[in-house]
């Protein structure tokens, strides 16, 4: 719109951009702020595509049609050799392996772990809260730009003005931590009157007008408001509840990521010992396997004397079953090592790689006593679900504070100091503001109450609910809490109990097949029920070394159960993480 289309001469339109230049520098200046780098899926890929060519995709096996085995007895002279070479799946030592410790794997998915790494961004996004709410207590700086045409027409027209105005407003406002808020700023403007006009009655002529011209004038005042709230919301604890509530939740929030450690570092554990137990019953089942093998050769070799087609069958029977326990053990193993590596997300090992991670600690195979007393006292001095729970019921007090002063009527003082000067140049009108010619002072009090005050009691009353609600939680969690260590320290009792059965068991199988073995030794006939019989002590003999194994892992399992129960597992694996103490009022003395 050009300048004379409104009245506005080019003085006027430069001291109005001059202004507003002055605004627009400073809103780009708030407003620079870098972009983050733009989000590649393809190129975050990259690793886990690149290393699963490490693995070779084996061609399967044809589904046999016909029992194919060379401990047959058939009509022909020679006995047929299978059309496939029986497989139990590509051994464990086919693969690139790489054995670690317990302690290396832990580390390793404390320093990568992806779910650990999710979790420990919200407390960094809660202290941004926590600052958000500190911010409202930061000064603010303001300007405001107006520029008015008037063009008015004095009662009952009787007399007209003109004027163009172009005014400012700069200054600083804060919010107090007493509730109160604090504003000074100054307000210039100018205005350039354009005419006057009188209309009056003349005795002799009758109605006449009468034209003033004027002189453009610059007005400038200084002007400090201040509001402080006397009773409903008065006190920095009631206005800084916002920065205690924020604090208390990224507090909450860094235990959720500790939560989040010990998942992660309980679920490692239970991996890898089962990944023990695993291998070992890797090499059991091996061992089943080439003890039935040998046994078929024994009769295989003993056909046409006593051995008939009967006792061939029953070895070729569980020769087969176990080539089978056998492939799904060994592929067992391998998921518990895949799932090692998407544990510890390492990425020199992704899932995808063909490298095969085994075991490199032994377990613990020795009696450990705990009294149950001193377990639940640890574990009432360290569990984060307490300590999150402290801080909520911390929060709830602090909410029922400020509904309670919300119950109050709202009365405030409030004060205005305002020096101000005028002139017909802006140097002038300044010297006339110094020089403190004008001068207007104000003090007052506003007060305002609902009728009823019914949405405020309602506020207080559920605030009182919220507050018993999370004490009442807390005694629930300590009840909770017992029972997870009692539970957890039986366990640790009844799995040693089961390692001594078991190892006892292991002595029994071992003297049975022992016994079985002397028996043949000694020349008993291979009849089908001795057969039979030695391949089911064979069998009992390798579940009770797997029964053994088994309540070994889980022994070492609930022991670290325990320590996460008792809210101790980090420290057990030494890993530390530093917490803030928990509200004064609730610390344990």
């Amino acid at each position: 719109m050009r300048p004379h289309a409104t009245g506005w001469s080019n003085k006027k339109m430069a001291k109005f951009a001059k202004i507003s230049g002055a605004i627009c520098a400073a809103v780009l200046v708030g407003c620079n702020i870098s972009d983050p780098p733009p989000f590649d899926p393809v190129g975050i890929q990259t690793s886990e595509r690149e290393r699963s060519r490490e693995v070779e995709s084996r061609p399967k096996r044809p589904l046999p049609t016909t029992l194919e085995s060379p401990f047959l007895i058939t009509n022909n002279a020679n006995t047929p050799a299978p059309s496939t070479m029986p497989t139990t799946g590509p051994a464990l030592e086919a693969d690139a392996i790489l054995q670690l410790s317990l302690q290396e794997i832990t580390h390793r998915a404390v320093a990568s772990n992806l779910d650990v790494k999710v979790a420990g961004y919200q407390p960094a996004i809660d202290e941004t809260r926590v600052t958000e709410a500190q911010a409202n207590f930061d000064p603010t700086f303001f300007q405001n730009l107006q520029a008015s045409r008037q063009d008015q027409q004095n009662g009952f027209g009787f007399g007209t003005s003109n004027a163009h105005t172009i005014s400012s407003q700069t200054g600083l406002r804060q919010n107090l931590e007493s509730g109160g808020q604090i504003e000074i700023r100054n307000d210039v403007s100018w205005t350039e009157p354009r005419t006057f006009t009188t209309i009056f009655a003349d005795p002799t002529n009758g109605v006449k007008q009468h034209k003033v011209a004027r002189e453009q004038f610059w007005t400038n005042d200084l002007i400090l408001d201040v509001t402080q709230p006397l009773m409903r919301n008065l006190g920095n604890e009631i206005n800084r509840a916002r920065i205690t509530v924020a604090r208390n939740n990224q507090r909450i929030s860094v235990l959720d990521f500790r939560k989040q450690l010990e998942t992660t570092t309980s679920t490692v554990e239970r991996t890898y010992w089962q990944l023990v137990a695993a291998v070992a019953e890797v090499k059991i089942t091996e061992d089943l396997l080439q003890r039935t093998i040998d046994t078929a050769d024994v009769l295989y070799k003993r056909r046409g004397q006593d051995v008939t087609r009967v006792q061939l069958s029953q070895a070729n029977a569980s020769i087969e079953s176990r080539r089978a326990t056998l492939i799904r053990a060994k592929a067992h193993v391998r998921d518990l090592s895949d799932q090692l590596k998407q544990l510890m997300n390492d990425p020199d090992l992704p899932v995808s790689s063909g490298t095969l991670i085994l075991p490199a600690n032994a377990p613990l195979e020795e009696p450990v006593r705990f009294d149950l007393k001193d377990q639940i006292d640890t574990a009432l001095e360290n569990r984060l679900e307490l300590g999150q729970q402290q801080y909520k019921i911390d929060t709830q007090d602090i909410t029922l504070k400020v509904a309670k002063n919300n119950l109050l009527p709202r009365l405030d003082a409030v004060g205005t100091i305002d020096i101000q000067g005028l002139d017909q140049d802006f140097g002038s009108a300044l010297s006339n503001e110094v020089g403190n010619k004008n001068f207007t002072a104000s003090l007052g009090l506003q007060f305002e109450i609902p009728i009823g005050n019914r949405e405020a009691r309602s506020i207080y009353r559920r605030a009182q609910l919220q507050r018993q609600q999370s004490i009442d939680q807390y005694r629930a969690l300590i009840e909770q809490i017992s029972l997870d260590v009692k539970t957890a320290l039986r366990e640790v009792d009844t799995t040693w109990e089961e390692m001594v059965a078991t190892r006892q068991a292991r002595f029994a199988a071992t003297d049975e097949l022992l016994a079985i073995e002397q028996r043949q030794e000694g020349g008993e006939a291979l009849t089908p029920t001795f057969v039979q019989l030695k391949l089911d002590t064979q069998e009992r003999f390798a579940q009770a070394r797997t029964s053994e194994v088994e309540a070994t892992s889980n022994y070492n399992i609930a022991i670290s159960q325990l320590e996460l129960k008792k809210g101790t597992l980090l420290r057990y694996n030494n890993i530390v993480m530093q917490e803030d103490n928990l509200p004064g009022s609730y610390r344990v003395k």
